[in-house]
């Protein structure tokens, strides 16, 4: 209750902050970096309130410095999205349209320029594309949840094809990210936050994928290919014990 109750605080408090910024962004921040770096440290403060809760990051050399890419990461918990805050890179969250809604955490978020998908909805997917496609242009990144919505079980859910065609239609690599523990620490039908637990993010090398024009098909192959390799990495943490 504690925590919760730090976290709801904080995060109206960083919302007034980044209101701030968002008024005079379009002189001092067009491409609304600040206002990321302020919501990246609200995430990770937000992760550090968690009981004894213990943060790994490795594999940050793998992320491209001389452009922008499409991050993937695996959804186990509602802690993915403020514990993913720890890649400190600039990006832009590809979330569901529902976050938006939310009071001060949706307003932060459509200030930060943050990209809302609509599952189910065709249209408003290619809406969201040409978003992302506008902001890899401008040169930051995003972020994408492949599977859509977080795993009941743990086990990855198939990976959707969107990300791998947003990066075939840019040329932009995407970047591999494994998270382990976040499901022990709050699962997905709790609120409950487990004690002491530990955390770890894995950057993955960047995966090339190859132009629609030169390989049409290639970026719906690529998806079940990366799926898999981000799951042996994360069932090689389980294995290992690197949760106690």
């Amino acid at each position: 209750m504690i925590a919760w109750a730090a976290i709801a605080g904080m995060t109206i408090l960083w919302v007034f902050g980044i209101a701030v910024v968002y008024v005079v962004h379009s002189i001092i921040d067009p491409r609304r970096e600040m206002i990321h770096a302020m919501a990246s440290c609200w995430g990770r403060t937000l992760v550090r309130i968690a009981p004894g809760c213990r943060v790994q990051v490795s594999g940050r050399e793998n992320v491209p410095l001389d452009r922008p890419c499409i991050f993937m990461a695996n959804h186990q918990s509602y802690v993915d999205i403020p514990a993913l805050y720890f890649v400190k890179w600039p990006f832009k969250w590809m979330a569901d349209v529902d976050l938006f809604s939310i009071p001060f955490l949706g307003w932060a978020m459509g200030m930060a320029g943050y990209i809302p998908v609509k599952r189910g909805d065709a249209r408003e997917g290619v809406k969201s594309l040409k978003l992302a496609q506008a902001w890899l242009k401008r040169g930051i990144s995003v972020f994408i949840f492949p599977e859509g919505t977080r795993s009941h079980t743990g086990v990855f859910g198939k990976f959707h094809t969107g990300g791998f065609r947003l990066a075939a239609q840019t040329g932009m690599p995407v970047v591999p990210v494994v998270v382990v523990g976040t499901r022990q620490l709050l699962p997905r039908n709790s609120w409950i936050f487990r004690w002491g637990m530990k955390l770890q993010i894995h950057i993955l090398p960047p995966v090339a994928v190859p132009s629609v024009s030169s390989n049409p098909g290639e970026f719906r192959r690529l998806a079940p290919k990366v799926r898999r390799q981000m799951a042996e990495v994360f069932r090689a943490c389980l294995r290992s014990d690197v949760l106690l």
